[in-house]
């Protein structure tokens, strides 16, 4: 009877924790932390469901991710052609719920992307992620007007550039290396 109390115990918890968010993907926490910077009502964000993809980078990849740096372009597309380097674009597609200007309630989806040089999601950060709309023509319901913004400080630079889960995709990180 205790054995079945303690494990009834244990499930209660893990369901719980999993309940706030415990255990979302890295890319998924960042990906709504930069989504709601955006929204013009973030307090009524909901999210739905998300899907989560993974594919090996392209030659296309690098030169759009580094476009704009040629130097570094070229080193990265060295390293890849020898096949030391092994980036991965990793995906969240996040369905959601949200008021918009007229305070209704709107579906939406979007992308994040997030490029890793090595693989890693160890190191994803709000700032590191990168949303695409997927319906543009209404976007401009749910997102607010940034042209009043002051600058960003360098201490929310730091915050916005900072890790969301180093712990979480260490150990996924780890996983990933001695299975390849």
């Amino acid at each position: 009877m205790k054995l079945i109390s303690s494990v009834i115990a244990v499930l209660a918890a893990l369901l719980l924790l999993y309940s706030f968010g415990i255990f979302d993907p890295p890319i998924v926490t960042a990906c709504e932390a930069r989504l709601k910077g955006y929204l013009a009502a973030p307090s009524t964000y909901e999210r739905n469901r998300f899907f989560l993809s993974e594919r090996p980078a392209t030659t296309a990849d690098l030169e759009d991710r580094f476009k704009g740096f040629p130097d570094v372009q070229r080193a990265y597309q060295k390293e890849f052609d020898k096949g030391s380097v092994k980036p991965v674009l990793y995906t969240a597609t996040i369905n959601f719920n949200v008021l918009d200007t007229q305070a209704e309630k709107v579906t939406r989806a979007i992308t994040c992307q997030y490029f890793s040089t090595d693989g890693s999601i160890s190191k994803i950060s709000v700032g590191r992620v990168f949303i695409f709309a997927t319906d543009a023509a209404t976007d401009s319901q749910i997102f607010r007007d940034f042209s009043d913004d002051p600058p960003l400080t360098t201490e929310e630079l730091r915050k916005k550039f900072k890790p969301i889960a180093p712990y979480t995709g260490w150990v996924r990180d780890t996983f990933r290396r001695l299975l390849n």
